[in-house]
């Protein structure tokens, strides 16, 4: 037997196996006994059937498909063992030639490769977030809403009203097309659009906006006060005057230069609304009475000012891990784009097909399959994974550049340092904590926790890269437990 290797350029390798022609014969023979027992030829017990009155019965063509099968599989796993080639996936036979002598081309996809290059050479700035006091006022106000008395209104929508509607909204004119790829080409998780249905919806029907839908909510409760986001620059606006039952159509065009809305910067979109209840609120005064009720079951219950200050410090921890995460992107970015990456169609493929199943089942949490998304959407299932390729290409790229740097920086995670995290995670369930510990310390969940915290550990390593504050490689290479926990407990 005689094997060639070949690498291709699309990532695959392509094994050329020759072989004796009496290897094939003997293969023809056992395929041949194989089929006797499975047919019927008369005069001819099951099993007993000669090799000459068999080829005559089911010619050739049958005789040697079998053939290929059995001798194919011998021949692939030999020519992938002498190859040393490392496969992601199973090959697939290219081809196959009897003359001048049994030839047999088998193509395979290969393990991914990376390169990082000097990675460690990157650097970019970080701005470090400051939390404004409009932010502080807003989560101020969200608290005071909270404690808010409720009384359903028979009046029309008016400003600092509570409204429950049903609300959807399509991108419309030029931008209605390039939104549509936008949207699916998401994976779960990252559509900017929610569906909490009520069970009672009847969902496979059309909501008159056609295709490029980004909002679709049911029961969804808003407050019209003017410190609160709106879905869009005038949308409270547009709602006000409207009486309970009553469905206002209206189009709205998101400004060039509002951070909240920069996705939809410049766009204009229809929007379409239900309103189901009307409510107003009765705020209570804002004073150290009320901090002191907010924070009553508390040690000692705050002042408003100490209140405030606390205030400002949660949002700015917040403000903090979001730019954080927000900087770790693009270094990855970055790092990416330094790096030399391989990788087969296949594992394309594979990506694809896991954001679809992915999409079927947050499909069927909502009451419908991804065979209803083809039939109302008008698309095949091809197309739908299509859209999906380019997104699959980027996440692939990052998700094999960060497990080259877990390698390269030496991040690991100790078993310590995992049930330090379960016991942080039942520390919130206070009294029932070590009751629950069975369910949470399993060896299933000590897998995601070690999962969480290494890829906690390799995104604070590379932000740490790009600020210059990375320890070197020589000194202290690993991560230790205690600041991956401490990240994966803050993340």
């Amino acid at each position: 037997m005689n094997i060639q290797t070949e690498r291709l350029e699309n990532h695959t390798a392509r094994f050329t196996v020759t072989l004796e022609p009496q290897r094939l014969e003997q293969a023809k023979q056992t395929a041949a006994r194989n089929l006797s027992k499975r047919v019927n030829i008369p005069g001819f017990r099951k099993g007993k059937v000669p090799y000459r009155v068999l080829l005559q019965f089911l010619g050739e063509g049958a005789i040697l498909e079998d053939a290929l099968e059995i001798l194919g599989n011998e021949v692939y796993k030999q020519a992938l063992d002498q190859s040393e080639v490392q496969p992601y996936g199973p090959g697939e036979l290219e081809d196959f030639q009897v003359d001048p002598e049994p030839t047999f081309k088998f193509v395979v996809p290969l393990q991914p490769t990376v390169d990082l290059g000097d990675y460690r050479s990157v650097r970019l700035e970080f701005s470090e977030p400051m939390v404004e006091d409009d932010q502080v006022n807003r989560s101020m106000r969200q608290l005071q809403e909270q404690h808010a008395v409720i009384e359903e209104s028979q009046q029309p929508v008016a400003i600092g009203n509570r409204v429950t509607v049903e609300m959807y909204a399509k991108l419309i004119g030029e931008d209605a097309i390039e939104g549509e790829k936008a949207e699916e080409g998401k994976p779960e998780g990252e559509h900017e659009h929610s569906h909490d249905h009520d069970d009672d919806h009847e969902h496979a029907h059309d909501h008159g906006l056609g295709g490029n839908e980004f909002i679709h909510e049911h029961n969804t409760v808003l407050v019209l006060g003017e410190e609160n986001e709106e879905p869009a620059p005038g949308f409270r606006d547009a709602l006000v005057g409207a009486a309970a039952n009553e469905e206002r159509v209206f189009e709205l065009t998101y400004p060039d230069d509002e951070k909240e809305y920069q996705e939809f910067a410049g766009k204009r979109a229809q929007f379409k609304v239900s309103v189901k209840k009307i409510e107003t609120m009765t705020l209570p005064a804002m004073n150290d009475d009320f901090a002191a009720r907010v924070t009553e079951k508390e040690e000692k219950p705050l002042t408003l000012l100490e209140l405030r200050m606390r205030m400002r410090e949660n949002l700015q921890k917040s403000v903090e891990q979001r730019a954080k995460s927000d900087f770790a992107g693009q270094v990855l970015d970055e790092l990416v784009n330094k790096a030399t990456i391989n990788f087969p169609e296949a594992l394309i493929d594979d990506q694809s097909e896991e954001y679809l199943e992915r999409l079927d089942r947050d499909l069927r949490r909502q009451g419908l399959t991804l065979d209803d998304y083809i039939r109302i959407s008008g698309k095949e299932r091809d197309a739908i994974k299509t859209d999906y390729h380019d997104v699959a290409v980027q996440n692939i790229k990052r998700s094999l550049v960060l497990r080259e740097i877990m390698s390269a920086e030496k991040i690991d995670v100790t078993e310590s340092s995992i049930v330090e995290q379960i016991d942080k995670m039942l520390g919130q369930f206070g009294d029932q904590a070590e009751s629950l510990r069975s369910a949470l310390d399993t060896p299933a969940m000590r897998e995601n926790i070690k999962n969480d915290l290494m890829e906690q550990g390799v995104l604070d390593r590379i932000v740490a890269i790009a600020k210059g504050e990375a320890p070197a490689l020589s000194e202290e290479a690993a991560t230790t437990s205690s600041e991956v926990t401490e990240q994966g407990e803050a993340e």
